[in-house]
């Protein structure tokens, strides 16, 4: 039986995004899911390579930088004098790097990728971003001031999406867009199952910046052009729909007539990732504020420090709930155009519900903050499983935020990566897990989540074995300062 043929499109869920960088494109859950089907990475699953330490910031180089200069341990004189000057340094040559030094240079490969994800990337600039304008946006954002102070290369995303989407920097890919992308694999030869998760940024600028810039409230028609859409972070439920709408029937325009199968992922509830923390009273669901990952109880203050409110956190969480209700609504359309067709000839479109497994997993909405091992033995107790990898580590990893005593040993958290918005390596590897579940049960050649190699996924996971001895302080730092890192927090986002 010859391997299945394996194709991708989403944001930085799907590219493999860690810790405030896209840099890990080699251990993304499709890339995992490709290993399990018994596909060559990056031979017969063809990936982007990222050069350098990532983009736009890599949080866990930059601490093991500041770790090689300073030692394990920060102390208060350190914070005040050596780390802004350590972190200036790191971010200066990041962005010479990325800018001005070789990671300017265009990659060797200049084929079609397979894993065409970029992270990002919203359902609308699935189909409306390409290079040309990728370019544009970069030339404009550069500036006349070539070397910022402490500033991150300029147009993170859009270097890293003309990379992806033209790496030969060919004239006639200038307006290839994801889809068109996923239109010259398809004409290369068929495309057996496609990986399709998008959604999760027409809502997640509300987490990062704490602000909710609502496209419902918009008066009159809303622009595709991307740049345009950068006014809102919300998009609305009418617009989402459309958007996906329209993204749904451009795949199945790209796509031959080969019967590929297609898994759809459900947008996560952007409230649950550790990028925020929930304090004041909790309802049994929500909490009175949802405010940056550093803040507690105990620090925090609704007048200092910024914060989305229960009504604002309902309403988000809202609003993903009707984005993943089109999803399944276009999604069933879909399957009924398709039952028209010779059986030779059918797609098959299937919904793969990601946002189920981010609530199961969830600590603090089912009252685990003092167990929160059990939310993972939980999740895999309902499927009959005792006895997973995961399930051996210690402690038993959660989707709180990593932490870490003074020798560097994880004490918690695991699932997520530094920037608490991302997963870790071993958490794209239980994402995997969930979509290679719906791929057995769709039939899918060699699909089977057993097959999922967690041992490679583990030795592969440096924050789980090694995550860097100064993230102890940087947390505690956060903590003691609260009000000054909520003020950087603001001026940086």
């Amino acid at each position: 039986m010859s391997p299945v043929t394996l194709a991708a499109i989403g944001d930085s869920l799907t590219q493999g995004f860690q810790s405030g960088a896209i840099h890990k494109t080699g251990w993304s859950y499709p890339t995992i899911i490709a290993r399990a089907l018994g596909l060559a990475v990056p031979l017969e699953f063809r990936v982007p390579r990222i050069p350098g330490p990532g983009l736009p910031l890599n949080i866990e180089d930059m601490l093991r930088y500041v770790q090689d200069e300073v030692g394990d341990d920060i102390s208060t004189a350190e914070w005040i004098l050596q780390f802004p000057l350590l972190a200036q340094d790191y971010i200066d040559e990041v962005e010479d790097y990325y800018e001005r030094g070789g990671g300017t240079l265009p990659p060797k490969f200049g084929g079609v990728y397979h894993n065409l994800a970029v992270w990002g990337f919203t359902v609308n600039e699935s189909m409306t971003l390409h290079p040309q304008l990728c370019q544009e946006v970069i030339d404009n954002e550069e500036g006349w001031i070539e070397d910022d102070f402490l500033g991150t290369p300029s147009a993170p995303m859009y270097r890293t999406a003309k990379r992806v989407l033209n790496p030969g920097d060919e004239a006639e890919r200038a307006l290839d867009t994801q889809v068109k992308g996923l239109g010259r694999l398809a004409a290369a030869g068929p495309v057996d199952v496609l990986l399709l998760w998008l959604g999760a940024n027409d809502c997640l600028g509300t987490v990062l910046t704490l602000e909710v810039q609502d496209m419902a409230a918009a008066a009159g028609p809303i622009p595709q052009d991307p740049i345009k859409r950068l006014d809102w972070n919300l998009t609305s439920t009418k617009q989402f729909e459309a958007d996906y709408a329209a993204l749904v029937k451009g795949v199945s325009g790209a796509l031959s007539d080969h019967p590929t199968r297609i898994f759809v992922g459900t947008v996560p509830h952007v409230t649950i990732p550790p990028i925020t923390t929930g304090v004041g009273n909790f309802d049994g669901t929500y909490f009175d504020h949802y405010a940056r990952f550093f803040i507690n109880q105990q620090n925090f203050n609704p007048l200092l420090h910024k914060s989305l409110s229960r009504a604002e956190a309902k309403l988000i969480d809202g609003r993903v709930d009707s984005f993943n209700a089109a999803i399944r609504g276009i999604v069933d359309g879909e399957n009924k155009k398709e039952a028209t067709k010779p059986a030779g000839k059918r797609r098959s479109w299937h919904v793969v519900d990601v946002c189920r497994t981010l609530d199961e997993l969830a600590v603090k909405r089912q009252g685990l903050e003092k167990t929160p091992e059990q939310a993972l033995r939980r999740y895999y107790a309902r499927q009959g499983i005792t006895n997973h990898p995961l399930l051996q580590l210690s402690p038993i990893p959660s989707i709180l935020l990593l932490r870490t005593d003074e020798a560097g040993t994880r004490t918690g958290g695991g699932l997520f990566s530094l920037d608490g918005v991302h997963p870790s390596t071993i958490g794209y590897g239980l994402l995997a897990e969930v979509f290679l579940v719906e791929m057995q049960k769709a039939g899918v050649p060699g699909a089977d989540p057993r097959r999922l190699p967690w041992q490679e996924v583990i030795a592969n996971d440096a924050l789980l074995h090694s995550p860097p001895r100064v993230w102890d302080d940087v947390y505690e730092a956060g903590s003691n300062h609260a009000t000054l890192w909520d003020l950087i927090f603001r001026v940086l986002s």
